[in-house]
């Protein structure tokens, strides 16, 4: 656990970095005659909190000069738990172009173009007029898909180029602290260019943990960090035996998170893990989850987590818990 001198220091080095883009938010509400949420955040929490804040409070003013409603946070969560369903990255897209459909014009329109070289997710958001203030709301929407996808893989999402629409902006670096890529502003659209093999990337994420991951959607931008490998191939097995696709090889993560084989067991190491530590917690996990459902029986749930039978299921699980799965079963219904 940080000690508060450590949580003190790394909240002034992160307010110092997006200082530019909480100035550019101030000038836009002061512009449109909307108090800025009040108080003097005191750590990286209430930061982010005031971040939301004043993103929503945009939002707001820009939707009722468009003469429509804002987009309701719970359509964007059903939107964001959509996704969760789909296999990669670019089902996950799919899912949410088609959502943004359904809410025609108030989502606005989800286009993903792909090339050889690069992938484009481009976003227009239908609006009769723009302006500064809807412009940095049309932003913030786009960074909102960029935070989605990389949270859905479990990684970081790099970042050929982004496009910031047709607003001409003297300065860029708020932006470019926000994406960590090259920004182009004052073209037609809105989008994100990346390499098109993230589009085959696995969706990792489990319904346990969304309610931590939407708190604060789609603001929580700050000490924004990629997944220790552990937690990365932990997601991956754990996605798999959901899935039902049978577990991975080690190798098999290594080529999908780009990692050499040799690196990848090394970074482990260094980590004070395994793969066959990882591959084992996880098909405990699972296990137990399987045994909870009483309508799954024995035979079932060894097939289910790649056991050759039955019996080979039984002695992995008595090693595990000194029990066989079926008293194991009782004892949690008593």
């Amino acid at each position: 656990m940080p000690t508060p001198a450590v949580q003190s220091e790394a909240f002034a080095s992160v307010q110092s970095s997006f200082q530019p883009l909480v100035e550019l938010l101030r000038e836009e509400l002061a512009g449109a005659n909307i108090a800025p949420p009040g108080g003097s955040p005191e750590n990286l929490g209430a930061f982010t909190r005031w971040y939301l804040e004043a993103v929503q409070l945009l939002e707001q003013h820009a939707a009722a000069g468009d003469q429509q409603a804002p987009m309701a946070r719970d359509a964007v969560e059903m939107m964001c738990r959509s996704a969760m369903t789909a296999a990669d990255l670019a089902g996950a897209i799919d899912i949410c172009r088609r959502f943004s459909e359904l809410l025609y014009p108030r989502a606005g329109q989800l286009t993903l173009l792909t090339r050889t070289s690069m992938a484009s997710l481009q976003l227009d958001s239908l609006r009769p007029r723009t302006t500064t203030a809807s412009s940095l709301v049309d932003i913030t929407g786009l960074f909102a898909f960029r935070q989605l996808l990389q949270w859905l893989a479990g990684r970081e999402l790099p970042l050929q180029q982004v496009s910031i629409g047709p607003i001409v902006r003297e300065d860029v670096l708020p932006f470019l602290k926000l994406f960590r890529a090259p920004v182009l502003a004052g073209g037609e659209q809105y989008s994100l260019d990346f390499d098109p093999a993230v589009l085959s990337w696995p969706c990792v994420r489990s319904n346990a943990e969304f309610p931590v991951f939407f708190e604060w959607f789609p603001c929580a931008v700050f000490g924004l960090r990629s997944g220790e490998l552990a937690e990365q191939v932990s997601a991956l097995l754990s996605a798999a035996l959901e899935q039902g696709t049978g577990l991975p090889t080690q190798s098999d993560i290594a080529a999908t998170l780009e990692v050499p084989l040799s690196t990848f067991r090394r970074r482990l190491a260094e980590q004070g893990s395994s793969y066959r530590q990882l591959r084992e917690l996880c098909l405990r996990e699972a296990a137990c989850t399987l045994l909870r459902r009483n309508d799954f029986p024995v035979a079932h749930i060894a097939g289910r987590l790649g056991f050759s039978d039955a019996g080979a299921f039984r002695r992995a699980f008595a090693q595990w818990f000194g029990c066989a799965p079926t008293a194991w079963r009782r004892a949690q219904q008593c």
